[in-house]
């Protein structure tokens, strides 16, 4: 394993994480979020916690980019692998993720589903993030 190339990618799935986060919740979603608010913490609790929320993919991105080089194939391009591989890791993690959440909150099913299309697109584009840097 490239030890070097897997911080880098380390640390850039974490920024395209943290750029989609910030798109898709903080944007996109906002208007859903509002329609709801009685479901979620006050704006002042999230942001008191958010620390923790970024601590979660801190230790993270790591490990991705971890899977994602010990699957790595040489001589098969970067971009077809990390998309096979955001592509797989989103499918798995979003179902769970999305419909889990919606049995345990009162949420309406389309925020369910907006949050399985969200994860599985930002996990994707860390797939293709991941391919991009990562190779021997």
């Amino acid at each position: 394993m490239n030890t070097k190339r897997w911080l880098l990618a380390s640390v850039t799935v974490f920024v395209v994480i943290l750029v989609l986060e910030f798109v898709i919740h903080g944007v996109l979603l906002q208007g859903i979020y509002q329609q709801t608010a009685s479901v979620w913490r006050t704006q002042a609790e999230m942001q008191r916690l958010m620390w923790i929320f970024w601590v979660g993919y801190l230790v993270f991105a790591p490990f991705f980019a971890l899977i994602y080089a010990k699957g790595y194939e040489k001589g098969k391009p970067g971009l077809g692998q990390g998309f096979r591989f955001g592509l797989y890791m989103g499918a798995m993690l979003s179902v769970a993720h999305s419909y889990g959440w919606y049995v345990i909150l009162p949420i309406p099913l389309v925020l369910s589903c907006y949050w399985f299309a969200a994860i599985l697109i930002e996990f994707v584009v860390a797939g293709v993030a991941a391919g991009l840097v990562y190779h021997e």
